[in-house]
C-alpha cells in the first residue's frame, strides 16, 4: 500500500467512526424500544411514542441545523463536534440510570424526551460541521462519513433481528416486532429487560468517547499550527492577496494550535478571494499546495494528498462572474435585515441549487415509505416462499443495501444533476409499488395486491441502495461546483434533513391512500 493510499484509507476511517457516532444514539433508542414501551404503559404515549420520538427528533434536529448553518461562519468546529460528542455520552448515560434505578411513568417520560431533544442538537452541530469539513477534504472523507451513519443502522436493525432469533420471544408469522418486544419482557422479566437496556446505552456510551479520541486525533493531523500557518502565508505563491488583517483574524479565531479552525477558519466578508482569473495567474503547483478559493493554511496532510485530490480541490466553478454578481444583488435585501451571513449562504446555495434539490428529494422519497408504510406490509398467505418476520428482515436490508450504496460510490460517481435527477424521477415509481403489497388494512383477494415476499425485499434492497448511493454522490459532487466548499457542504447536509421532514409529511397521505390510519 502506498503512502497517500494509506493517508486516505486514515482519512475514510476516522470519518466512519464519527458517522456511526453521530447517530448512535438515535438507533439505540429504536432498539429499546420494548423498554421505552414498559416505561411509558401509565402514560398517554404508551402505544404512540416512536411518532413522538421521530416528531420531535426531526423538529429539533432541523432547527438546531438552521442555527448552526447560519452561524457557520464564525464557528469552532472542534468545540462544535467535542461538544457534541460529549453531549451524547451524557444523553446514553442518563437513559442508563433510569433504565437501572427503576424510573418509570411521567418522570422516565420526562428524561427521555430532553436527553432525546439533546441528542438531537447535538447530531445537528456534529453533522453541519463535518459536512463542511469534508467537504474540503477528499471525496473519501464525505463516502466514509455518510457510510459511518448507514453501519449506525445498519447494526441497530441487526441487533433487533438478532433478538428475534435468539429466541427472546417466540417467532409468529404476520407478528410486528412491537409483539416480539412484549414477549421478550415476558419471557426475560423486567429486570433482565432493564439490564439489557443499561448495557446498551453504556457500550454506545463507551464508544461515543473512544470516537471523541478518535476525531482529536483527527484534528491534531489535519490542523496547522497558527506560527506555521503564518509562515506557510507568508512564504505562498498567493501571498500578494494576503492581508495582515487576515493573518490576525485567523490567528485570534484559532485559539488552540492544534484546532481543525486552521483547515476551515470563517470567511470575513472582507476577505480576498479567488477569483477564476487568479487561478489561471496563480496555479497550483507542489510548493505552493493545492488552490483554494479562500486564503487558508494548507495542512500538511492536505499538502501530501494534493496529487491525489487535485481534480477535486481545483474543479473549475462553472458559475459566471456575472451570476455571482446577480446573487449578490438578488441578496442584498438579507442585509438589510441584519442577516449578513445569510447573504453568504444566498450565494453559495444558488451555486449548488440542483444538488440541494436531488439530496432533498431523494430522502423525502425514501421517508415518504420507509418506514411507515413498508413496515405496514405483511407477508402475504399466497406468497412462495413466505418470509417469517418480514418486517425485521425489510429493516436490516434497508439499511444494509443504503449503505453499500454509500460505499459503492467509491466506484461508481456521477456529476450531472441531469441524470441524478433522472434516477430520482424512477424511484418515484416504488411508491406506488409498495403500495400495491398487502397490509393489515389490505383484503388478500384485493385488485393488483403483489403476493411476493420476496419482491418486496428486493424492492427494499432497490430502495435503500438508491438511497444512499444518490445522496452521497450529490454531497460528494455539490461542493466542487461552489466557491465556498466549507458552506456548500452544510448546506448539502442541512438539505437531507430536510428532505426526511418532508419525507415524513408526505407518509401521512400515502397511509392514507395505503387505507391505514
Amino acid at each position: 500500500m502506498t503512502v497517500e493510499a494509506s493517508r486516505l484509507r486514515y482519512l475514510y476511517w476516522r470519518f466512519n467512526v464519527l458517522g456511526v457516532a453521530t447517530l448512535v444514539a438515535w438507533n439505540i433508542y429504536i432498539v429499546s424500544s420494548d423498554f421505552f414501551r414498559h416505561e411509558f404503559r401509565d402514560t398517554p404515549f404508551k402505544d404512540n411514542f416512536e411518532s413522538v420520538f421521530s416528531v420531535l427528533s426531526n423538529a429539533v434536529n432541523l432547527a438546531a441545523l438552521c442555527y448552526a448553518l447560519y452561524t457557520q461562519q464564525k464557528a469552532d468546529h472542534d468545540r462544535r463536534i467535542k461538544g457534541g460528542l460529549l453531549a451524547t455520552v451524557a444523553v446514553l448515560g442518563a437513559i442508563s440510570l433510569i433504565s437501572v434505578c427503576g424510573v418509570e411513568g411521567w418522570a422516565a417520560l420526562a428524561v427521555s424526551l430532553l436527553a432525546l431533544c439533546v441528542a438531537a442538537v447535538a447530531a445537528a452541530y456534529i453533522q453541519c460541521s463535518i459536512f463542511g469539513i469534508a467537504a474540503l477534504l477528499p471525496s473519501c472523507c464525505a463516502e466514509g462519513y455518510m457510510s459511518g451513519q448507514a453501519i449506525a443502522g445498519t447494526l441497530a436493525s441487526a441487533a433487533q433481528l438478532a433478538a428475534i432469533y435468539l429466541d427472546w420471544g417466540t417467532s409468529r408469522e404476520g407478528e410486528s416486532l412491537d409483539v416480539y418486544g412484549q414477549q421478550a419482557l415476558a419471557v426475560d422479566g423486567y429486570w433482565r429487560l432493564r439490564l439489557r437496556t443499561a448495557m446498551y446505552f453504556l457500550a454506545s456510551a463507551i464508544f461515543l468517547v473512544f470516537s471523541t479520541l478518535a476525531w482529536a486525533q483527527l484534528n491534531a493531523r489535519l490542523a496547522l499550527p497558527s506560527a506555521v500557518a503564518r509562515n506557510r502565508l507568508e512564504q505562498d505563491s498567493y501571498a500578494p492577496l494576503a492581508t495582515s488583517d487576515n493573518v490576525a483574524s485567523h490567528a485570534n479565531e484559532t485559539n488552540q494550535p492544534s484546532s481543525v479552525s486552521a483547515l476551515v477558519a470563517p470567511m470575513r466578508e472582507d476577505s480576498p478571494r479567488l477569483t477564476r482569473a487568479d487561478r489561471t495567474e496563480f496555479p497550483s503547483t507542489p510548493e505552493s499546495g493545492p488552490t483554494n478559493l479562500h486564503i487558508r493554511p494548507v495542512p500538511p496532510l492536505l499538502t501530501e494528498l494534493e496529487d491525489l485530490g487535485s481534480e477535486e480541490a481545483t474543479a473549475p466553478t462553472p458559475t459566471s462572474e456575472a451570476n455571482v454578481e446577480s446573487g449578490e444583488v438578488s441578496s442584498s435585501w438579507l442585509t438589510q435585515f441584519g442577516l449578513s451571513n445569510a447573504q453568504q449562504l444566498y450565494r453559495t446555495f444558488a451555486e449548488v441549487s440542483p444538488f440541494v434539490y436531488i439530496c432533498a428529494i431523494v430522502m423525502g422519497q425514501t421517508l415518504a415509505v420507509f418506514p411507515p408504510l413498508t413496515e405496514a406490509i405483511v407477508s402475504s398467505p399466497y406468497s412462495s416462499p413466505r418470509i417469517s418476520n418480514l418486517s425485521a428482515w425489510h429493516f436490516f436490508l434497508f439499511n444494509a443495501s443504503d449503505y453499500l450504496g454509500r460505499l459503492s460510490t467509491q466506484w461508481l460517481s456521477c456529476s450531472s444533476p441531469k441524470i441524478l435527477h433522472g434516477i430520482n424521477g424512477a424511484r418515484t415509481l416504488l411508491i406506488p409499488a409498495f403500495l400495491m403489497f398487502p397490509t393489515l388494512a389490505t383484503s388478500p383477494q384485493a385488485a393488483f395486491v403483489v403476493h411476493s415476499d420476496i419482491l418486496f425485499l428486493l424492492l427494499v434492497l432497490v430502495l435503500g441502495w438508491s438511497n444512499g448511493w444518490v445522496a452521497t454522490t450529490a454531497l460528494i459532487a455539490g461542493p466542487r461546483l461552489a466557491s465556498d466548499k466549507e458552506t456548500a457542504g452544510s448546506i448539502l447536509g442541512f438539505a437531507l434533513c430536510v428532505g426526511l421532514v418532508i419525507g415524513a409529511a408526505a407518509s401521512y397521505p400515502v397511509l392514507l391512500i395505503a387505507g391505514i390510519s
